[in-house]
């Protein structure tokens, strides 16, 4: 039942349009649907032992089910924006990673938990990405 992420657009795309939702939806709406979905996965974790949390989704088939069911509402929103929007999520995935990959070097981060500004990032880096 593999599927690529080009399949998985046009089955939401599928389901949006079989619904004719599509007049409902803007950019602003699917993206505010993205993070409420977001918000709604967060909310599982919140004020919750990160480690604790770990045990408990491999011992809990329910609550690990109600993080994939809150995930796939986020990939859902992410996927019908592309559509609407005429992007290639892939693509925009793949273009993502090679930035990452750029501005956290293995090099300079392996085994570091740390955040580097993407906006001072990519002004001192313009040239390379």
């Amino acid at each position: 039942m593999e599927k690529s992420v080009k399949e998985l657009v046009e089955i939401a795309k599928n389901f949006i349009d079989e619904r004719d939702w599509r007049q409902f939806q803007t950019s602003k709406d699917l993206a505010e649907d993205i993070s409420v979905e977001a918000n709604e996965l967060l909310e599982l974790f919140l004020w919750k032992d990160g480690k604790e949390l770990d045990k408990k989704t491999r011992e809990d088939k329910e609550f690990l089910q109600k993080i994939k069911n809150e995930t796939a509402d986020v990939l859902f929103g992410c996927l019908a924006i592309s559509d609407h929007l005429n992007f290639d999520l892939e693509e925009a995935f793949l273009s993502k990673i090679k930035q990452l990959e750029k501005r956290y070097s293995v090099e300079e981060v392996k085994g570091k938990s740390i955040k580097i500004d993407e906006e001072e990032w990519l002004k001192k880096n313009k040239d390379s990405v």
